[in-house]
């Protein structure tokens, strides 16, 4: 696992750098708010009583702002990592591409075919259909997407055997491919099937 996130960080060298200011900033602007409220709660205590309840009656509105602002900012950097999340796991590769929805392309299915991903998918389908029926809370092709592209790729593990895993790596090693290119097509497949399952209809994304 560490050796994935290193490999992200140095293929996104700019976006981290660039998150990690962000979030700096944040905790640092959200320190110095801090620190002034702390400030006038001390001032605050020295006061006759006729104007403690007025000022601590501001300092409540200034304390709200603060968890708002927090809640905001980690609403916004939680988007922000979403997406270029799923901008990078969504990049073309030799097989699959970025089309909407993400798609298997012909080299994909002949690797398919020929480490037999579709009989290790058939193996597993009642676990991956579990695992989507019970931590997708909306069901429709938007969430089931999501849901299966980055899980699959960040825990292999929850849609296939060991041994599927270990054919996969050895060929991806072999090829000088990632393994996160082979599961992006065993999510596809998942997608796929649980939506015609359930009669799902796929939309535009």
């Amino acid at each position: 696992m560490e050796e994935a996130i290193n490999k992200f960080v140095i293929e996104n060298f700019g976006l981290s750098v660039f998150m990690m200011c962000v979030i700096i900033i944040g905790i640092v602007f959200i320190s110095v708010w801090s620190y002034k409220i702390y400030a006038k709660v001390k001032h605050i205590d020295d006061l006759p009583c006729n104007l403690h309840q007025e000022k601590m009656n501001e300092l409540d509105k200034s304390v709200i702002r603060i968890e708002t602002s927090i809640r905001f900012l980690t609403k916004e950097l939680e988007a922000t990592m979403k997406l270029f999340q799923r901008q990078h796991l969504i990049k073309d590769d030799g097989f699959t591409q970025s089309k909407s929805p993400l798609s298997i392309t012909p080299k994909g299915w002949e690797m398919v075919k020929e480490l037999g991903v579709d009989k290790m998918f058939d193996h597993n389908w009642i676990r991956i259909e579990s695992l989507i029926t019970d931590n997708v809370k909306d069901k429709n092709a938007y969430d089931i997407d999501n849901f299966c592209i980055e899980q699959a790729v960040v825990y292999p593990e929850k849609f296939l055997g060991d041994s599927d895993i270990a054919t996969l790596k050895a060929d991806a090693y072999e090829k000088g491919d990632s393994l996160s290119s082979y599961m992006k097509v065993v999510a596809i497949l998942s997608r796929d099937r649980y939506l015609k399952e359930y009669g799902i209809s796929q939309v535009k994304h």
